[in-house]
């Protein structure tokens, strides 16, 4: 049987150079749980990027902070933790079991739902649009959900019509950043060298 990580190397062709080797106890011990494998496999794969110029999967290590996985943890957290005490929004899920794994250019967040924390195996996927109090779930991990969506096998209700595009998804790395393009992140705090 091919796994949902097979299908998605064989529908979005990942990037010819690898990400490279990440120091996955470390981020773990930052973050404070185990990361499920697919994961893993997924950012060592693909690295940093978008998916369909749209879709950006939350990274370990990186310079620009609204991408780090760390980072947008302890930010949702503080968001979320906020919505619940404003009682503005309804979070089905509890607190301490949304973990974000991926964004959106228009602001949505997809998030991990911790149904065990000691087994990420067992995780599947919501996500939250930014201006909206839907959290559609998806029964599986993240390189399932990649896979159903960009494969238009799932049709995900947050994200706008025009995602994935017609044309066959694609996935644009990163590359290193352009030192005129940092100054303002690095100015507000959201770039680090590394």
């Amino acid at each position: 049987m091919t796994s949902a990580f097979d299908k998605l190397v064989e529908l979005v062709r990942p990037p010819a150079e690898p990400a490279g080797d990440v120091d996955w106890t470390g981020v773990e011990t930052s973050i404070g749980v185990r990361l499920p494998t697919d994961y893993k496999l997924l950012v060592e794969t693909y690295g940093h990027g978008q998916f369909d110029r749209f879709l950006t999967v939350y990274q370990p290590v990186t310079p620009f902070l609204t991408i780090e996985l760390s980072f947008q943890a302890r930010r949702k957290a503080e968001i979320l933790a906020q919505l619940r005490a404003g009682g503005r929004e309804h979070i089905p899920f509890g607190e301490g079991t949304l973990l974000p794994v991926a964004g959106t250019d228009n602001g949505d967040t997809v998030y991990w739902v911790l149904h065990s924390p000691d087994d990420p195996a067992s995780w599947t996927i919501t996500a939250n649009e930014a201006r909206d109090t839907r959290w559609p779930e998806f029964t599986g991990g993240i390189t399932d959900f990649l896979y159903a969506v960009l494969s238009r096998q799932v049709r995900f209700p947050i994200f706008p019509k025009d995602f994935p595009s017609s044309r066959t998804p694609r996935f644009r790395p990163m590359g290193a950043p352009d030192p005129r393009r940092v100054a303002i992140p690095r100015a507000q705090g959201l770039y680090r060298d590394l």
